[in-house]
């Protein structure tokens, strides 16, 4: 009798330790339903916005104003034209749709990712972004204008200020001999770091961090462009992973195929910096063949005369580990604090965001 009690005791033992067990496993399981819910209304929200704003941004740019000039770059989807915009000057990328043709799936797919990143740029506004002007799906040839276009290119076009110093590559490139003053160094630094702290502040992750994709104002003034690879934080918080982006640049658990966030940027940033400091390329050899393992390891070797505050911000940028990365706005008040105590004084925000009436800088030529 006594063991017939027991073994009744022991099963209600049994079942209200399954529940305690069952409910202690539901709790994260609903608090991670809450947060994808969380997502996939911000995903719905962003998307209802950006087919919103569709209809807007085709508007806003009259192709029969368009004027194209020389090309001034190339990137993996589009040609960067000089050009005119009701006789103002103005950068011109236009969409590349490849040597291969175009098949009616990979149209679709290119608009969408057009669409993707005139919504993404329409609206912001910072000294140390490229301003967006608008951007059009219908750029024609007018008999007052010839647009002399390749045969791979398309009508799909984003108008933006042109940014007459070029880019920061070839900046470097021009000083590799004679290196940078540090004042030089540290503002450039402080230029990229606020333009990245402004676009993760609006969840906003660049992807494609490099010196190709910085400008040179006529003031030496740095501006992110070129957000053909950016994403909404939010919008892929749960689910981004995969390469994007160009090696050398790219943050260790992107090549590794893991989930990652805006931390990615600041190992970028952490490159670009080795970078500015030493006039040169990170890596001189193709970065393409070398495995996830190996890559996660490799960084550049830094100069035995870097100054140690500069080394070390290099170094917590390239963390392995995204988590001790620090984060932009951070960055920007460790920068501002060194060249306020070296006696360096910064450029004004309030005397280089003068913007012309079209949204550009009125200096541009």
């Amino acid at each position: 009798m006594l063991s017939a009690h027991l073994a009744s005791a022991q099963k209600v033992i049994d079942v209200m330790n399954l529940q305690i067990t069952r409910n202690h496993f539901l709790r994260p399981v609903k608090s991670c339903q809450h947060q994808f819910n969380r997502v996939q209304s911000d995903h719905d929200r962003i998307a209802q916005q950006m087919r919103h704003e569709q209809q807007q941004w085709q508007e806003t740019i009259d192709p029969l104003k368009l004027v194209l000039g020389k090309v001034i770059g190339r990137g993996a989807f589009g040609v960067v034209h000089k050009g005119s915009y009701h006789g103002q000057t103005v950068a011109v990328k236009v969409l590349d749709f490849g040597d291969k043709g175009v098949t009616k799936a990979s149209m679709e797919s290119m608009k969408n990712d057009f669409m993707k990143e005139v919504c993404l740029w329409q609206n912001l506004d910072h000294p140390n972004v490229t301003k967006m002007i608008g951007a059009t799906m219908s750029m024609k040839t007018n008999s007052g204008h010839k647009n002399k276009k390749s045969k791979t290119e398309s009508n799909f076009c984003i108008v933006s200020e042109y940014v007459k110093g070029g880019s920061l590559r070839s900046y470097l490139l021009k000083n590799r001999d004679k290196k940078l003053p540090m004042k030089t160094v540290f503002q450039f630094a402080l230029d990229i770091a606020k333009g990245l702290s402004y676009l993760h502040s609006k969840k906003i992750i660049h992807r494609d961090v490099k010196p190709d994709n910085i400008l040179i104002d006529y003031q030496n003034k740095m501006k992110l462009t070129d957000f053909g690879e950016s994403v909404f934080e939010q919008l892929e918080l749960l689910f981004m992973s995969g390469e994007v982006g160009t090696r050398g640049y790219m943050a260790p658990e992107v090549v590794s195929g893991k989930p990652y966030g805006h931390k990615c940027d600041v190992f970028s940033f952490g490159i670009c910096l080795w970078e500015i400091y030493c006039c040169d390329m990170a890596y001189t050899y193709d970065l393409d063949n070398i495995t996830a393992d190996i890559y996660k390891e490799m960084r550049p070797s830094m100069p035995v005369n870097c100054p140690s505050s500069l080394a070390r911000l290099i170094q917590r940028c390239w963390d392995t580990d995204p988590w001790k990365r620090p984060e932009m706005k951070d960055v920007v008040v460790e920068l501002e604090e060194t060249m306020k105590s070296e006696g360096w004084q910064t450029l004004s925000e309030d005397h280089n965001g003068a913007y012309g009436c079209f949204g550009f800088s009125s200096h541009a030529r």
